[in-house]
Order: structure tokens, then sequence, then C-alpha cells
């Protein structure tokens, strides 16, 4: 076989509708069924949702509030949403979850968007 295995496999691009953008804010998570709040990290965030790091487990389509503490130009603000659980990772030592917003305030979810687009 001469063909470069490359030449083979069409490039594979992500498709996502909204832009992300790498960030560490901390985030608090209130865990309703177990009675616990949950420290993470953001990793990414848009303007629909947000990859996190936490080394608590959550199921997939679990709704839970999640807190953002962001900083965006030296400004310290924080994002109360509702977000599901929309998808899991697991790393050796963390759990990486993606979230999608069910509940945002427009403006947050403005500022997030502003955010995410490196306008501000």
């Amino acid at each position: 076989m001469t063909e470069n295995i490359e030449d083979l496999v069409a490039p594979q691009q992500e498709h996502r509708r909204f832009v992300r953008r790498d960030v560490k804010w901390k985030v608090v998570i209130k865990d309703k069924a177990r009675n616990i709040i949950v420290d993470a990290m953001t990793i990414n965030v848009s303007e629909q949702g947000t990859l996190i790091a936490t080394n608590e487990a959550f199921k997939k389509q679990q709704i839970f509030p999640l807190m953002i503490q962001a900083r965006i130009q030296e400004k310290k603000l924080k994002i109360y949403t509702m977000a599901e659980v929309r998808h899991i990772v697991i790393k050796k030592d963390f759990f990486q979850l993606g979230v999608l917003f069910k509940q945002i305030r427009p403006n947050d979810q403005k500022l997030l968007s502003r955010f995410a687009e490196n306008i501000i």
C-alpha cells in the first residue's frame, strides 16, 4: 500500500454554531440531588455554554445551577445560569463537562458572546 494515510482521511473540522474562547474562571455548581456544592474551572466559554473541569461526576442531561466567577477587563463578575450536561469526557484525574446554558440573563449571554468573539 503506497498511499499516504493522511490523503485517505478527510480533514476533521468542528462545526460549532458559536465561537468559544479558552479561559480559566472559577465555577461553582450546586448539585441538588446530592445536596453538595462542587468547585470547578472553565476550560472555554461561548454564549451558549462552557466546557468545565471538575473532580465530581455528573450525569448526561443533568441540570443544575451554575455560577461562573468571570473576570473581564479587570472587572469581577458573577454569572448565574441553569446548565445542562450535554457531554462528559473522563480524564485521568478529573471530568470534563460540556454544558449548555438553559437559563441565563440576556445581558450575561451577550457579555459571554462578546468575550468569546474577542470583542472585549
